[in-house]
């Protein structure tokens, strides 16, 4: 009798905590496979604009009689479209190397009106110009001594005859 007014809980219903970190382990691996693809679908889709709208700029190029089998157009035109590429990773919150560039070279200004105007400044990107050597002891001495004897005149004759 004792017995009939036992109630078993449900099997079904026992979860252990191993099964809860399986559990999570299984979503966290989820959610980080669903952001891979996500991430590799968003590249995919980045590079493709990137191709067609440079096929339609090369075309321009081409259209405006531009010497487009020449080597520094070609490196021009990579530096561009790289960039550009920059710019679109940028919009999709991705990181790429074009985009400390940009970061670096272009200053944004913004006048009274709320306009907001960019200056490029690429004194941070090219080659500073070579240091020289610094002058020798003797050579500064003896230059020393020209520019203090230069303005002093002196004659040969007697001036007051």
């Amino acid at each position: 009798m004792a017995d009939d007014k036992i109630i078993q809980f449900p099997t079904n219903r026992i979860i252990n905590d191993r099964s809860r970190e399986l559990d999570t382990q299984r979503k966290k691996m989820g959610e980080k496979v669903a952001k891979q693809i996500q991430e590799q679908q968003t590249k995919q889709f980045v590079e493709t604009a990137v191709d067609d709208i440079s096929m339609k700029l090369l075309k321009s190029f081409v259209d405006l009689a531009m010497k487009t089998n020449n080597p520094n157009f070609t490196k021009d035109l990579a530096l561009l479209v790289d960039v550009m590429r920059g710019m679109i990773y940028r919009d999709f919150e991705m990181p790429h190397p074009a985009q400390k560039l940009a970061d670096k070279m272009v200053k944004l200004k913004t006048n009274q009106a709320g306009t907001v105007s960019a200056k490029l400044d690429y004194a941070d990107v090219l080659e500073k110009p070579a240091m020289t050597k610094p002058i020798s002891g003797d050579v500064k001495k003896e230059l020393k001594d020209l520019n203090d004897t230069l303005g002093f005149f002196e004659p040969e004759g007697d001036l007051d005859d």
